[in-house]
């Protein structure tokens, strides 16, 4: 009696081990035409703590079959204790060619061992053609009247894309136009002449002695604008609002000033700039130079006044 109970135990939980872990493959359609498409399910069943791996099914199921999609694997838990783990994925398969086409079983791994799904069936049948009408001709392709709505349909993104170009091309245009033209600084010519006012400046920057007490920053800042405004009265070159090397480029198209003046106005105010922005510290001598190189500029280029320029036509 016992061996009896022990072996419908052993039965019973071989069943149920079947039952708990199985590989299902079915199709949503019994046979298809050639061409058309089928859904293929692959259904694998385990205990919620297996390890399950579904089959691995490449491009084609077999040669006349092929893969067209498939979807990702869906996982689902059944049993009152969420002790059924399922795992689902469907294919999109097709096939061009017709006849009955068995389908081996395929193989699943659950905790390692395989698991080997039913064999199936795809049927693929052809058009059947009624030969007994003969052959006629193919028909003339008909005529659509034109529609405005469906071109509209077809094309609104098209229209949507040409009326964004043609505001924006507009607004563009409108800015530009009401854009005011670039005013040219004024440069206002001193009555007095430019020389007098910069050696003016100078003498009163050489008696207030900034270098001397330190103030490098200040001292530079006021001699660089000596001799910039006096280059701009004089050669009526916006000096004041422009760059060092918009300055020397300036003099530089001037044939009255030699290369060699214009190199020594760059040295000057090149250096300004340097102390001005990059805290460059220049020793006393430099100062001086500096101061010297401003002044002679400033005598060199002093224009000659017509008297003096008779007189000397005169004594020739």
């Amino acid at each position: 009696m016992r061996l009896l109970l022990f072996i419908s135990f052993i039965l019973s939980q071989a069943i149920g081990f079947s039952q708990e872990r199985s590989l299902t493959i079915s199709t949503s359609k019994e046979s298809i035409l050639i061409g058309d498409q089928m859904e293929m399910n692959v259904v694998l069943r385990g205990a919620s703590g297996d390890t399950m791996l579904l089959p691995l099914i490449e491009d084609t199921l077999i040669t006349e079959i092929e893969i067209l999609s498939r979807s990702k694997v869906d996982t689902a838990f059944e049993g009152a204790q969420l002790e059924y783990r399922i795992l689902s994925q469907t294919y999109t398969i097709t096939s061009f060619d017709s006849g009955y086409f068995p389908i081996s079983p395929r193989v699943a791994l659950i905790n390692g061992e395989e698991v080997e799904s039913n064999p199936f069936l795809i049927a693929v049948q052809t058009i059947e053609v009624d030969t007994s009408k003969g052959i006629v001709d193919i028909k003339d392709i008909e005529q659509v009247p034109f529609s405005v709505k469906e071109w509209l349909q077809e094309n609104w993104q098209w229209i949507a894309i040409g009326i964004f170009l043609i505001a924006l091309i507009t607004i563009i245009a409108l800015k530009l136009s009401k854009r005011k033209p670039k005013v040219e600084p004024e440069i206002i010519i001193p009555e007095r002449p430019a020389n007098e006012i910069a050696a003016e400046r100078l003498e009163q920057l050489k008696e207030e002695k900034l270098w001397q007490a330190g103030k490098i920053k200040l001292y530079y800042s006021e001699l660089s604008d000596i001799l910039r405004e006096y280059i701009e009265h004089r050669y009526l070159i916006p000096a004041l609002e422009q760059t060092t090397d918009e300055i020397i480029n300036g003099l530089r198209h001037n044939p009255d000033l030699s290369p060699e003046l214009v190199g020594k106005v760059r040295q000057l105010l090149f250096l300004s700039d340097l102390v001005k922005f990059a805290k460059e510290n220049p020793v006393g001598n430099e100062n001086e130079m500096n101061f010297s190189i401003a002044e002679s500029f400033v005598k060199e280029t002093t224009p000659i006044p017509l008297e003096k320029n008779k007189e000397k036509e005169d004594d020739v």
